[in-house]
């Protein structure tokens, strides 16, 4: 009798059932990304307009007017238009503007462990030229990316950069990025670490460019899900002793949204978003900066105000 039992004990799964393993982490420029999105807020200025119509199930055209503001300084009007096509496969925006700046973003999967990336902007001038291709590699418990840039960061020149990603455990993920200017000798080291539980994240970062190093922590907290998260990051440069702080909060309601953040330079940003029907969003943006930029007096900082609107129609 003792050695039937044994054996039947034996063919009973272990109690919890099977252990947790090991999943891929996803590329290494987004590790920041659920914290990013809460203390770096998109806000924007002046009067968006947005129509989207569906022509067939894999096209569609978008016209986009902006009214009190301009990506160009001299204007306070801008008009684009946009065509978007994609499957199960690939995925192809594309946009063009009335100063005649072409944009496009091409997504598609090469081979099904292999994913390549093109994104470009072509202005009127042919120096602002900018264009960055990626190859991104995801396996089982890793991931690794190769990219080749031009232009970009503000930066002339041909840049190559590579990452890579290894889950440790369920829970913590390691992984590294390096990228250096062919045009010119300097490279920038960028090592990180995140830790991923059920209901929050943290992530370590150290980045060194030149002589200059910087250590970054975040945290992102899932308070209610699908209803309240809350993200902070902190930035510390050893060699000066500043630091940066910001802080951010989403609250999502049944037909709205509300993002708001802060940081310590006293910016402050806020998007408010509601549902008005199923083929209509309608956004308010506001953004408070005080004490930038010099007031009438000497000497005497003034505080800076941007606020906007935005309708979106279709789908």
């Amino acid at each position: 009798m003792g050695q039937g039992a044994s054996r039947c004990d034996a063919a009973l799964p272990p109690i919890g059932g099977a252990p947790e393993l090991p999943k891929s982490p996803g590329q290494f420029e987004r590790l920041h990304e659920d914290t990013k999105r809460l203390t770096n807020i998109n806000t924007f200025e002046g009067a968006r307009f947005e129509v989207s119509k569906p022509l067939t199930p894999m096209f569609a055209l978008t016209h986009t007017f902006m009214l009190g503001a301009s990506p160009y300084p001299s204007a306070n009007s801008h008009y684009k238009l946009g065509a978007n096509v994609g499957d199960n496969d690939r995925v192809v925006i594309s946009s063009i503007d009335q100063h005649g700046t072409v944009e496009g973003q091409c997504f598609g999967n090469i081979l099904p462990f292999l994913q390549g990336k093109l994104i470009f902007n072509l202005p009127h001038d042919p120096k602002g030229f900018v264009a960055v291709c990626d190859a991104d590699f995801s396996g089982r418990t890793s991931s690794a990316q190769l990219k080749l840039a031009q232009n970009i960061h503000g930066q002339p020149g041909t840049h190559l950069g590579v990452s890579y990603v290894q889950a440790i455990t369920p829970r913590l993920s390691l992984g590294g990025e390096g990228h250096c200017s062919l045009g010119a000798p300097s490279a920038t080291l960028v090592a990180a670490g995140k830790y991923a539980a059920s209901k929050f994240s943290s992530v370590v970062t150290y980045t060194r460019a030149g002589p200059n190093e910087q250590l970054a922590i975040q945290y992102h907290r899932t308070v209610s899900p699908g209803r309240v998260q809350l993200g902070s990051e902190l930035a510390l440069q050893p060699a000066t002793g500043e630091a940066q702080m910001a802080a951010g909060a989403e609250f999502s309601l049944k037909q709205s949204r509300i993002n708001l953040s802060v940081d310590g330079t006293g910016k402050m940003q806020s998007i408010v978003e509601t549902t008005l029907s199923p083929a209509a969003k309608l956004t308010f943006s506001a953004e408070m900066h005080l004490g930038v930029g010099g007031g009438d007096e000497p000497g005497k900082p003034r505080d800076s105000y941007k606020f906007g609107y935005a309708l979106q129609i279709g789908q």
